[in-house]
This record gives structure tokens, sequence and C-alpha cells, in this order.
């Protein structure tokens, strides 16, 4: 509550304040916690990713990523246990490039997650009408809304109790 004598606004009520006011500030009738909602991706999103990207494997890589973890398995073997130089190189090499070639295909997928992700926040925004000079802002405000809410919920909690 505040205190009308010294002009002076209590800490909850601030905290209220300022979450009306991010409430206030919207992008086509959406606040920054909702545009923030819809940049994620729903689980069937998500399911439409991992199916595109099984279907990648299939059409870009002939061997499947079981044969290079057998090949890195079979390259260490003959790296250690072989007794001729010529052999343990050849192992060597192959465990190296069975490693490079898993950790290429982990790559291709986790940044072809990661454009559609990009793609669909920015898809969002461009729809929306946000700037990208405000997308940071955006994020930041939508932390603050939802920290904001747990506290007034809390807030209201302690009072509910008190009486």
């Amino acid at each position: 509550m505040s205190d009308e004598t010294s002009g002076k606004i209590s800490i909850e009520d601030a905290i209220r304040l300022k979450h009306k006011l991010n409430q206030a500030i919207t992008y086509r009738g959406y606040n920054a916690k909702e545009v923030h909602d819809m940049e994620n991706l729903t689980k069937e999103q998500y399911s439409e990713v991992g199916r595109q990207l099984s279907e990648i494997k299939k059409s870009w890589w002939f061997f499947p990523d079981y044969v290079w973890v057998i090949g890195i398995i079979m390259g260490g073997f003959c790296s250690l246990y072989f007794p001729q130089y010529f052999l343990r190189i050849v192992g060597l090499v192959a465990l190296i490039y069975c490693t490079a070639q898993l950790a290429y295909r982990s790559g291709v997928s986790y940044g072809y997650v990661r454009g559609y992700e990009s793609g669909h926040e920015e898809g969002i925004h461009k729809a929306l009408g946000v700037p990208s000079e405000e997308a940071a802002d955006l994020r930041q405000r939508a932390t603050e809304m939802e920290m904001d809410e747990m506290l007034i919920k809390k807030m209201d909690e302690r009072k509910e109790q008190s009486k």
C-alpha cells in the first residue's frame, strides 16, 4: 500500500505497477510474455524437426551412426593392441576419421534444430512487427514479467495467510 503522506510507494506496489506497465507494452496486441510463449516450439513442431532430421540422415549419409561407433572402437583397438606401427597408425587414422564423422553429424543436427528455432522466432517477430533491436529487450521483459508474476503470487499468498 502506498504511503500518501510521504509520497512513497511500497515495494509491493512498485512490483505490481511495473508488472502492469510491462503488460501494457504490446506488439500487435501481445505482451512480451505472450510473444515469448509463441516463440517456443511446440511438441508437434519438435517432432516434425525430428522427422526431418531422420530424413536427412537417410538421404545424406550412406552409413548409419552405429557404423562410425564400431569404427571408433575398432580403430582404438588397432591403435592400442597391434604390435606393427603401420597398423597402429591406420587404427589411429580410422579412430580420428570416425570420431570426426560423428562430430560432423552431431553439428549438422544441432545446426538444423537451432536454425529451425531461430527461423521460427524471427518469423514471429516479423509477423508481430518487433524490430530486431528490440528482440533482446523483449526477452528481458518477458523474463521480468514471469518473475513479477511469481512475486505477486507469493505476496498474495502471504496476504491470505495473514488474514
